[in-house]
């Protein structure tokens, strides 16, 4: 039996009434379909791909009116379009994907078992292209494009009646089908004319997106990739909406990531201390749900960060959010921020479940700066906060070695108060010439608690004058807050400036200085990442001391 070819050389409508829905169909019961470049083909009913043998090679473009169906021996091939589009017959109607017009397996996979469209193309005029069946429905080895047409299309995966009312699932666990970018480019481009806002806000989003399941192929070498999944569009405060995540790979071998987003998943775990010193104890994912991904072999391994852009109404006012993973505090400690919209968490590996999490209590002090230094035969140390809320007292400990601290003195607080405050304690139990640390903790009226930066003093040859050793910054690199340390012999009045490489002021602050050691809080998790040039000037001088410091 010979095997039957078709050469579509120029543009081919398959043509009848144009009233007529869903008829005038393509049928390919195993021959080998050749569209070549330059060409169209307008395909104004039905397509059906099947067998083995059948094979399209479409390096022009097609466009189809009515549904796509194949079975899971069908193959594609060619760099062309593929058009989900109704503007010329069956307008208003409901369009569908249905079989395995995907790539079956992982990216090695790719181009040798395999259905999947080069370029897909979404032009439905009502905004909506439906996946049908169970799995890898539809692949695109190079991008979809949400928005070919009029409108904004999203991809629905999950099953549906060709006609009659649509029932979505509340959660994306329910969604049978999934939709998957097998192209292993980062970033949003293989995502065409998608509605993610990644400086915003997208509660009001309801299409370019994909609602229930999305697959990417993953690089080994790393770098960022998108998740635009969500639910239903719904009004606000409901879980509904585009649920963007965002995940940063450092080298790995996990080669297929899925996600979706589970509305109803929460992610209630332990209370305790994270993000220096802070005492979590509110779960996100009671209120708002949890994304759920995971690599198609269960055994992938490498680390990478997650950042998420939760859209509704319900989470809590609070003044420190973390990433949990498996309802627990995993990742980079201390990795925090100040809001759960476009929070990052890194240092994750392996996949399953993240939500957000934070602390419901205020931070019980705004620490403005805290110094140590020697007095002939004491240490004094001196601490002052700008504001104190639900305060109960403060332990100030001390340690030899800066890691094994010990409770030395217990101040108490002035509470709740908007005024700067000063503490300080003179330690007469030490040594001359031994370096003594100590470092401050607020204690809240519910025990919660929070520390201050260590410094660092003794009596007697310690000192180094104001000069480059005695000016430190630390984390840095950082990827959050940043604290200055700074060592003076005497008291001095100091001005420091912090500007980008280019010269754009970013702070500026004037600083008196005791004689000793004092800590400046730099709150660099609200700078763009890039290079710092730190400058402390003594105004008395004119000296100047210039650090370089790295915001990632």
């Amino acid at each position: 039996m010979k095997r039957k070819y078709y050469y579509l050389l120029a543009s081919f409508a398959f043509v009848g009434n144009l009233g007529a829905q869903h008829n005038n169909e393509l049928y390919n019961d195993g021959a080998l379909i050749h569209v070549q470049a330059g060409a169209e083909v307008h395909v104004w009913g039905d397509v059906h791909m099947r067998e083995a043998t059948g094979n399209l090679q479409n390096n022009g473009l097609i466009k189809v009116q009515g549904h796509s169906y194949s079975d899971n021996l069908f193959q594609q091939s060619g760099t062309g379009i593929y058009r989900v589009e109704n503007s010329d017959v069956n307008t208003g109607e409901r369009q569908f994907i249905q079989g395995s017009y995907a790539v079956r397996g992982g990216q090695a996979a790719t181009g040798v078992n395999d259905g999947s469209f080069y370029n897909l193309e979404l032009a439905n005029d009502q905004g909506i292209v439906y996946l049908v069946g169970t799995g890898n429905i539809a692949d695109v080895r190079n991008s979809v494009d949400f928005n070919a047409g009029a409108t904004y299309n999203r991809i629905v995966t999950h099953d549906i009646n060709a006609t009659g009312p649509i029932t979505y699932p509340a959660n994306g666990s329910a969604y049978t089908a999934v939709f998957g970018v097998m192209n292993p480019a980062t970033g949003l481009g293989p995502l065409a004319n998608n509605t993610v806002s990644l400086n915003g806000n997208m509660s009001g989003v309801d299409a370019g997106y994909v609602q229930g399941n999305l697959r990417r192929a993953v690089s080994a070498l790393g770098g960022q990739y998108n998740y635009v999944v969500g639910l239903e569009p719904a009004g606000a405060g409901a879980q509904r909406g585009m649920q963007y995540v965002l995940l940063d790979f450092n080298a790995n071998n996990y080669d297929v990531i899925t996600g979706f987003f589970e509305t109803a998943s929460s992610n209630a775990g332990i209370a305790g201390l994270e993000c220096s010193g802070e005492f979590i104890d509110y779960w996100g994912g009671s209120d708002h749900g949890e994304w759920i991904l995971n690599d198609i072999t269960g055994t992938g391994a490498g680390t990478y960060g997650v950042t998420v852009y939760p859209q509704d109404d319900n989470l809590i006012t609070a003044p420190v959010w973390i990433i949990t993973k498996d309802n627990t505090f995993q990742g980079t400690a201390n990795d925090c921020g100040p809001s759960p919209v476009g929070l990052s968490r890194s240092g994750f590996n392996g996949f399953s479940e993240f939500g957000v999490a934070a602390t419901t209590s205020a931070l019980p002090i705004e620490l403005i700066d805290i110094s140590a230094v020697g007095v002939e035969d004491h240490i004094k140390v001196v601490w002052n906060v700008a504001s104190e809320s639900n305060l109960s007292h403060y332990e100030l400990e001390r340690s030899e070695d800066g890691i094994d601290f010990e409770l030395i003195a217990t101040l108490d607080a002035e509470g709740n108060t908007t005024n700067t405050l000063s503490y300080q304690h003179e330690d007469y139990d030490v040594r001359r010439f031994q370096h003594y640390y100590y470092h401050v903790r607020s204690v809240d009226l519910d025990g919660s608690f929070e520390y201050t930066p260590s410094v660092v003093a003794s009596i007697d040859g310690y000192g180094e004058g104001f000069n480059e050793n005695a000016v430190s910054i630390y984390p840095n690199p950082t990827t959050s807050n940043t604290a200055v340390a700074i060592h003076a012999d005497q008291q001095m009045s100091i001005v420091m400036t912090v500007m980008t490489a280019s010269g754009q002021l970013v702070h500026e602050q004037k600083l008196l200085l005791n004689s000793g050691n004092t800590i400046v809080n730099l709150a660099s998790n609200e700078w763009a990442n890039g290079v710092y040039i730190v400058e402390l000037r003594d105004e008395l001088s004119g000296k100047s001391i210039t650090k370089r410091l790295i915001k990632n």
